[in-house]
């Protein structure tokens, strides 16, 4: 992994984090905090990045079989989720239902990963509602091997991109505002061109890695890069949201990433921080976790007398999320990662 790359995930899913934070307080009822569900976005446009990063060499040239890369990814994934999933379940209130055999329904699409399918919000949304994108990064793992024969040569790669960018905007312009959600946001076949431009750039990657660039050279690509973002970012607001859902944050988050995965410059430097590794390395606990930690304490401030500032409550909340995923990532993700590894290639 590239430690910038991985800190970066901890940066973006702060931004996440903060996106969700209006449920504590309306002042993170702004376009400054929750635009950042872009987080996603980059989540997914790194996922094709990182993964052809890991795997694309070793399976186009047989090192490894599809059946290992599969096993590897569900060991990623599913053990946390499903524990997340459990706790959603215990805690209750997580899910609209209208009887038990409903309520079934709801869970076993979330226990299989398949509720992103379906575009009614109490079913995407339901339980533990980060997991839906896990759905799209199911997908994206199950469909990554049989896209590799399209990296032979990267023009046909980027052929299926283009013809699938072009079928998404017109898709989107047609689609009602009250489905874009359903449709556009969460659906893993409509997500499928963001993990498209991490395997793009994966490509473009493997091409630069070795240039001869200055340090001085390198931090300007990384400061012009990050203004890239920032503009995309505030001009936002003046952008239709099912745009803001995925393709208008490519080029910005492809900036992100291409120059800091290069690690040429001053703040890659800065970036490569052990904290900050640690903070990326817990990211996908700190994920699942946090809406968890928000949603209860919210509820409680609701029945309670007792009101505590969002300025000091935040920052509580925050390290308490990081604790319990400092926890989870150590006694739980890694123990369970190699467990299941062990039994499925058994």
């Amino acid at each position: 992994m590239i430690d910038t790359l991985t800190s970066l995930r901890f940066i973006f899913a702060i931004m996440v984090f903060s996106a969700h934070c209006y449920v504590i307080d309306s002042f993170f009822n702004t376009h400054f905090f929750k635009e950042g569900f872009v987080g996603v976005s980059f989540f997914f446009v790194l996922s094709g990045f990182i993964i052809a990063y890991n795997y694309q060499k070793r399976l186009s040239e047989n090192k490894i079989t599809k059946r290992t890369f599969w096993v590897a990814r569900i060991a990623r994934i599913y053990p946390l989720h499903w524990l997340t999933l459990l706790i959603a379940v215990v805690l209750g209130n997580y899910v609209i239902a209208s009887g038990a055999m409903d309520w079934l329904k709801h869970f076993l699409a979330s226990l299989t990963l398949t509720n992103s399918y379906i575009p009614k919000a109490d079913y995407f949304f339901s339980f533990n509602s980060p997991s839906w994108s896990l759905c799209c990064e199911q997908l994206f793992y199950f469909c990554f091997p049989f896209l590799i024969p399209l990296t032979g040569n990267y023009k046909h790669l980027l052929y299926v991109f283009v013809i699938a960018t072009i079928l998404i905007v017109v898709g989107m312009h047609f689609t009602p505002e009250s489905d874009i959600k359903g449709y556009w946001y969460v659906n893993p076949i409509t997500r499928l061109p963001d993990f498209l431009v991490g395997m793009l750039l994966f490509q473009l990657y493997d091409r630069l890695k070795n240039k001869n660039i200055t340090l001085s050279q390198g931090t300007l690509i990384e400061i012009a890069s990050i203004i890239l973002f920032f503009a995309f970012y505030f001009y936002a607001v003046e952008i239709p949201k099912v745009y803001r859902y995925s393709c208008y944050y490519w080029l910005p988050v492809a900036a992100i990433l291409i120059s800091f995965s290069l690690q040429k410059g001053y703040v890659s430097r800065l970036l490569s921080n052990r904290f900050l590794i640690i903070g990326g390395e817990i990211s996908f606990s700190f994920y699942l976790i946090h809406l968890f930690v928000l949603l209860t304490y919210s509820e409680w401030q609701k029945g309670s007398s007792f009101h505590i500032a969002w300025y000091i409550a935040v920052p509580v909340l925050f390290g308490i999320i990081v604790l319990l995923s400092l926890l989870s990532y150590y006694y739980f993700e890694k123990p369970m990662n190699k467990r299941i590894k062990i039994w499925l290639n058994k």
